[in-house]
C-alpha cells in the first residue's frame, strides 16, 4: 500500500516474448522489490526454470489466457485485481525512478481520476524530422481549438480530435489533460474503469487504437484522463513477438480493422484523420 493509501498493481499483458518478459521483471523489482504483479501470459507459457524465478516471487500472480487478446487479457487482468490503482505497461517497456509514485501521486490528488499516462521515452525509433515538422504543423492548425490544459511546452500530448487525428508527444515532461492515453505506461482506478466497461473487446491483433477509444468514451462522460510526465518508462518495442509484431497484410488488415472500431466514437468524420495514417501505414 502506498503512503496515499491506495493499493496498486502493475499490469503485463504479453504473447510470445518470454525472455522480454523474464527481463522486464528483473528492471521493476529492481526498482520496486514489493510491487504486486498481474502477468497476463498469452501463447507460449513459461519454462521450468522461468517458473521457478516466478513462483519464488510472492507479490506475482499469473493469468493464463486461452486465446490471445490485448484487450480481453487486459479487461481480465484489471477485473480480478482487488486494487485500488491498476497500472498497465508493456512487457518491453521498464520503468524509470518514480514511475510508481508519479501516477499513484494523481490518483491521491483527484479522487474522481479515472486514468493517468505516463511519459514514454522511445529507446530505438525516433520520429523523423519530417514528421515532426508535419506533426507541429497539424497541432498549429487543426489543434488549434485545443486548449492550453491539454498541452505540455505548448505541444498537444494525448489527444484525439473530431477528425481522427490522434497527437501524441508522450516524450514529454510535464503534466497536462488528455483524452487519449498510451497503453505502454497508463493506469486506471479500477472502480471508475469497470463502470465504463473496460476496454473494447472488438480489437483484434496490434489492438490499435484501444486507449484512444476508451479515452473517448471516458471523455463522453465527462472524464479526462492526465498526463504525468514524472511516471516515465523506457520503451524498447521490440520488433519480434507480441500482438503487435508487423506481418505483412495480416497486420494491415487489423490495423485497418480497429481503425473502424474507433470510428463508432468519433463518427463518419474521423476518417479524414485517419487516412493519412493509414496510408503510411500501408506503405511501411
Amino acid at each position: 500500500m502506498s503512503r496515499s493509501g491506495l493499493t496498486a498493481e502493475l499490469v503485463i499483458p504479453s504473447l510470445n516474448r518470454l525472455d522480454v518478459l523474464r527481463s522486464t521483471l528483473l528492471h521493476v523489482r529492481t526498482l520496486y522489490p514489493d510491487l504486486r504483479i498481474c502477468l497476463g501470459l498469452q501463447g507460449e507459457m513459461p519454462g521450468q526454470e522461468f517458473q521457478r524465478e516466478l513462483d519464488s516471487d510472492e507479490w506475482i500472480r499469473m493469468e493464463r489466457m486461452t486465446a490471445p487478446g490485448t484487450t480481453r487479457t487486459l479487461n481480465h487482468c484489471v477485473g480480478s485485481s482487488d486494487a485500488d490503482i491498476v497500472l498497465i505497461m508493456d512487457d518491453d517497456a521498464v520503468p524509470c525512478p518514480g514511475w510508481l509514485e508519479g501516477h499513484i501521486a494523481a490518483f491521491a490528488d483527484d479522487p474522481v481520476l479515472v486514468y493517468t499516462a505516463g511519459r514514454e521515452v522511445r529507446a530505438t525509433r525516433q520520429r523523423h524530422p519530417v514528421s515532426e515538422l508535419l506533426s507541429i504543423l497539424a497541432e498549429n492548425t487543426f489543434g488549434l481549438v485545443v486548449g492550453t490544459s491539454k498541452r505540455v511546452k505548448g505541444r498537444i500530448v494525448g489527444w484525439t480530435d473530431s477528425i481522427g487525428l490522434i497527437f501524441g508527444n508522450f516524450d514529454n515532461d510535464g503534466t497536462c489533460l488528455i483524452n487519449s492515453p498510451r497503453g505502454c505506461n497508463m493506469a486506471v482506478r479500477k472502480e471508475l474503469f469497470m463502470k465504463l466497461g473496460g476496454f473494447r473487446e472488438e480489437f483484434v491483433g496490434n489492438a490499435w487504437g484501444f486507449e484512444a477509444d476508451f479515452g473517448l468514451r471516458a471523455a463522453s462522460q465527462g472524464s479526462l484522463g492526465r498526463f504525468i510526465g514524472t511516471a516515465a518508462v523506457i520503451h524498447h518495442e521490440i520488433s519480434s513477438g507480441g500482438s503487435r509484431e508487423k506481418r505483412s497484410k495480416d497486420w494491415f488488415r487489423d490495423f485497418l480493422a480497429n481503425h473502424r472500431v474507433l470510428m463508432r466514437e468519433l463518427g463518419p468524420a474521423g476518417w479524414i484523420g485517419a487516412m493519412p495514417r493509414l496510408f503510411r501505414r500501408y506503405l511501411s
